[in-house]
């Protein structure tokens, strides 16, 4: 009995560093980015696609033209529960945790990674720096966002 109890504690604290907390406890990943030149030119843009663990998607597209909010352009998807797990494994893999939220410095335009958990959220500044942990992170939610069937939703005319 004492050797059975051995083995299985043994087979679980292999496989627990596998499985990070911080992993799964990711309920969603936004990378967001845009130009803040509407102060100066009246025109800029943002744009953003969130992931969320429940397997939805939403892209958020919004602009500024001659000093006046143009309406955003809103498309959603779906996507299998398996492909959420694979993108917060790279990022937890990547080290998003232990990365610091503001290094490198780019002017009149911008682009972070926020994950929000269970336990709050943690957003990095990904421009301006020459880490190729962060272009993986941001390449793998681009390429999962590249795969996704987006359909537009039509939003009430005010």
């Amino acid at each position: 009995m004492r050797r059975y109890l051995i083995i299985t504690l043994f087979i679980l604290v292999s496989i627990l560093p596998g499985c990070s907390t911080r992993r799964q406890g990711i309920r969603e990943i936004t990378l967001s980015s845009g130009g803040d030149v509407a102060y100066t030119t009246g025109h800029g843009s943002s744009d953003s696609i969130t992931l969320r663990r429940d397997g939805t998607a939403e892209m958020r597209s919004a602009s500024t033209e001659n000093f006046v909010d143009q309406a955003p352009v809103i498309k959603r998807a779906q996507f299998s529960t398996d492909q959420f797990e694979r993108l917060a494994a790279t990022l937890d893999g990547n080290g998003f945790f232990e990365k610091k939220e503001n290094e490198g410095n780019v002017q009149d335009a911008w682009q972070n990674l926020k994950v929000v958990t269970t336990t709050g959220e943690k957003t990095i500044q990904t421009l301006g720096r020459n880490d190729p942990q962060i272009k993986a992170m941001v390449d793998a939610v681009n390429d999962l966002a590249a795969k996704l069937h987006w359909q537009v939703k039509a939003e009430p005319r005010q």
